[in-house]
């Protein structure tokens, strides 16, 4: 690596780490609130909130990377020309590529630490976030019940809201029971008793409230019962990190792809199986015996077409369509850090005396853009209607179109 290269490189490092800082610090500020929430009204201990606004904090970071390497290729790329160095390298005969190539390179860099980042440490902070949750649940149900949100007791099947909620009384309750005999539970208020850590068994006793029955089918009955008192008993079932199953946000890239490929393979096992019943059932039915094998490759062959849309469908059907969306998620987004330098590097460029603002100004512009067509990829993902690699791929083909347009049109741009 040349000195140039060095240099140019060395130019950005610090807005690319500044960038990261920045962006995280305006995530994470968002988040403050509700760790405060957890600690000082529901009663969260305070180490375990801590270790959980830890673990939240890998999931921001991963989202910053491609917005830090575009700002800091704007601001960097900016700040040599503002100098005039851009000038001297194409008045000593430096090609454009040349001027390029070491943001290329440290896009190409951040593409690798970034693809690493998310299907290694984001994954496995993701899954630890979740089983700490799900651990403070049970030593402390108060936890999971927040303002105007329902939260779900799995154990119990319960899912229970409230208008607010601390770790010594809740009002305004909504309870759905989704046990054996469903019922919706409205209380005005109610108190947690035994809502400590090393209680067994958590009581939410509920006050002046209505219990109404929630047939499986019909129409919902008229039909309620009041109370003055009800006892709402919690067990608590104190599970282990290891003891939960990961969620696709939870697990690499190269995980997925495997759940994808036994899927695949079951559903071939399950048509092979499918296929060798219609050939044996057709078989019984011929009048002129001829040998199995002979029969199974002509009855193949001949109905070759409508084997093949069987098994395609059931491929189709055997793998959920939400896998293909992750997979390509993880994949994807880490990409974007390639085509954010190709737009950054040359806006630098041309917005040379409007100083850091305006890369600043750029960067957020850029990133907001991208991440509305990211929610709108996976809206569209969501509908089925495109295959998940197109959807989950469209934001970083338009980044590519509007690196391409900056790139070409600096290379035919005169400068100064």
């Amino acid at each position: 690596m040349n000195k140039i290269t060095k240099y140019i490189i060395t130019e950005t490092i610090g807005p690319f780490l500044a960038g990261i800082l920045f962006f995280t610090f305006i995530f994470v500020i968002q988040l403050l609130p509700e760790l405060i929430r957890l600690i000082m009204n529901n009663g969260a201990p305070l180490w375990m909130s801590l270790e959980t606004f830890l673990y939240m904090l890998p999931f921001n970071i991963g989202i910053t990377i491609p917005m830090s390497i575009l700002m800091a290729s704007i601001i960097g790329y900016g700040r040599l020309s503002s100098d005039n160095e851009i000038i001297v390298m194409r008045a000593l005969g430096f090609p454009h590529m040349r001027i390029y190539m070491p943001i290329i390179i440290l896009g190409v860099i951040t593409f690798i630490f970034s693809l690493f980042f998310n299907n290694v440490i984001m994954s496995e902070s993701n899954y630890r976030y979740r089983a700490l949750i799900s651990y403070m649940v049970n030593i402390r149900p108060s936890i999971a019940v927040g303002k105007l949100e329902f939260s779900r007791i799995d154990d119990l099947g319960l899912s229970i809201g409230a208008k607010y909620a601390d770790d010594k009384s809740i009002s305004n309750v909504v309870i759905y029971d989704a046990s054996k005999t469903k019922r919706v539970i409205t209380a005005k208020y109610g108190l947690w008793r035994n809502n400590e850590a090393n209680s067994q068994v958590v009581t939410l006793t509920l006050y002046d409230g209505i219990v109404q029955e929630m047939p499986d089918y019909g129409f919902v009955s008229n039909d309620y019962t009041v109370f003055d008192s009800m006892d709402i008993n919690i067990i608590r079932n104190v599970s282990t990190l290891t003891s939960h199953e990961r969620g696709l946000r939870e697990m690499p890239s190269w995980k997925i792809r495997e759940k994808i490929n036994d899927a695949k393979l079951n559903a071939n096992k399950s048509v092979d199986e499918q296929i060798s019943g219609m050939i044996n059932n057709s078989y019984k039915g011929l009048k002129n015996k001829t040998d199995l094998t002979t029969f199974s490759n002509e009855y193949i062959k001949t109905n070759a077409a409508e084997l093949t849309a069987i098994r395609e469908k059931a491929i189709n059907e055997a793998v959920p369509y939400f896998y293909y969306i992750e997979f390509h998620k993880f994949i994807s987004i880490p990409a974007a850090c390639l085509f954010m330098v190709l737009i950054g590097a040359p806006l630098g460029i041309v917005g040379k005396r409007s100083g850091k603002g305006f890369g600043f100004g750029i960067s957020v512009i850029v990133v907001v853009i991208y991440y509305l067509l990211i929610t709108a990829a996976e809206l569209i993902a969501g509908g089925k209607k495109v295959p998940p690699m197109l959807a989950m791929w469209f934001p970083n083909i338009v980044l590519a179109m509007m690196g391409a347009f900056f790139m070409i049109r600096s290379f035919f741009s005169r400068g100064k």
